[in-house]
């Protein structure tokens, strides 16, 4: 059952669909505070972030999770608000609703081949989830300029459709992953943000089995302030 290339991409149009959705109403919609941010340029204390995002894994690796060659993607939507800001920083507080998520990786499968005898292989299968991030801790440098460099924290969960990774393990996983990148803010607190992120799935040994997986994944997304 290999149909993770044509899952993440349909995972990977939807994302942009919704960000081409979002990009157009922002434009569209009139700029009647302009004279009040022209005063007020960049993130500032008590702004809320409103946003949706896409990420997709180009790397799987065994640094901390066992899983070789997982492949994984999500959709998210995004809530933040702007806690504190000194000159050049702002510290943000995210919350993540993540709708979909698609994890895919080789799991064993045994096949009776004859009278006693049994093959063993590893076949690809797909699962499909659901959770969200309610810890975020992001840190927006140059918060009052228009290419502003980040970099956040999150922890969250997933609840799967089956176990995952492997078989004896568990639906439910923990989530934690680091990201960085750059957020580009224009005049009227509209933003497009790309990265990169590293991130983590864990039961916590709360199944059988706890492999875990470790993903390196680019994103990107679209967000406004208000």
């Amino acid at each position: 059952m290999n149909d993770h290339p044509r899952t993440l991409t349909l995972l990977v149009r939807s994302a942009l669909l919704l960000l081409a959705f979002f990009s157009s109403i922002s434009a569209q919609t009139p700029d009647s505070s302009t004279k009040s941010q022209s005063t007020s340029e960049g993130i500032q204390k008590r702004d809320n972030e409103w946003g949706v995002w896409g990420s997709m894994s180009f790397n799987s690796t065994t640094l901390i999770g066992k899983t070789p060659d997982a492949k994984f993607g999500n959709i998210g939507l995004r809530y933040g608000r702007v806690l504190k800001t000194s000159k050049t920083v702002a510290f943000e507080w995210t919350i993540d609703v993540i709708p979909v998520s698609v994890l895919s990786n080789p799991r064993p499968e045994v096949t009776t081949a004859g009278p006693g005898f049994t093959i063993t292989s590893l076949v690809r299968h797909s699962v499909y989830g659901f959770g969200a991030a309610p810890i975020g801790l992001k840190f927006n440098f140059r918060r009052n300029r228009r290419v502003q460099p980040f970099g956040q924290a999150t922890g969250g969960f997933l609840y799967f459709n089956r176990q995952a990774p492997v078989n004896d393990s568990s639906r439910f996983n923990f989530t934690f992953d680091f990201s960085g990148g750059v957020q580009i803010v224009n005049s009227n607190h509209r933003s497009f943000t790309i990265g990169y992120k590293y991130q983590h799935i864990s039961n916590g040994y709360t199944g059988t089995f706890n492999p875990g997986v470790d993903v390196q994944m680019v994103f990107a997304g679209f967000s406004i302030f208000k």
